[in-house]
């Protein structure tokens, strides 16, 4: 009988633990990405390094290219402010929804996963998916298990099957403390 308990106990052990953490729970994000933007049939490739207190608060530090290396944009509310190094100049103006895909693509999955049980069975159980909403596509090329949440880590955005974007997320923290002084600009 003892075996018996302990067997049972192992076994509810490894499938509680097993399940993934809820998405719709996640409060803070910080990562790098690897961003690739499309327009007019030209490119543009860009890296930095992400820090996003969801709802409405994110932060982007420019790592590449080289020229933008520095540049510190942070979104609250409205508002975007924008620091360039090389002017030392800071900046304000209001904040522009098309312009910040990541935010776009965390609030879309957070939303579905919270009221569409099909959307929450396929995010918490394919490797690759696609998901549309109104005239955006999310193709989810790559998920990973970070801190027992499910995340995308490599995925394309398309606009009416126009390749909009490419992004590959990486070294992604989920839920850590992050201090209000963060979102300043020194």
């Amino acid at each position: 009988m003892k075996k018996i308990f302990t067997f049972m106990y192992f076994l509810i052990s490894i499938v509680s633990f097993s399940e993934n953490k809820n998405i719709t729970l996640i409060d803070t994000l910080k990562m790098f990405v690897n961003e690739k933007t499309y327009v007019n049939k030209k490119s543009n490739e860009k890296s930095y390094d992400l820090i996003y207190l969801l709802p409405k608060t994110l932060k982007k530090v420019m790592v590449e290219p080289k020229s933008h290396r520095g540049e510190i944009f942070i979104y609250k509310d409205s508002t975007k402010i924008v620091y360039l190094p090389i002017f030392d100049q800071i900046t304000r103006e209001e904040n522009s929804q098309e312009e910040n895909f990541i935010v776009e693509t965390i609030r879309f999955f957070q939303e579905n996963y919270k009221k569409n049980s099909s959307f929450r069975k396929v995010y918490d159980n394919e490797k690759s998916f696609r998901v549309s909403k109104k005239n955006l596509t999310f193709e989810i090329l790559k998920m990973e298990n970070i801190d027992g949440y499910r995340l995308p880590t490599y995925l394309k955005i398309y606009e009416d099957n126009i390749l909009l974007a490419e992004l590959k997320l990486s070294k992604i923290k989920v839920n850590e403390k992050i201090p209000g002084s963060e979102f300043e600009i020194k």
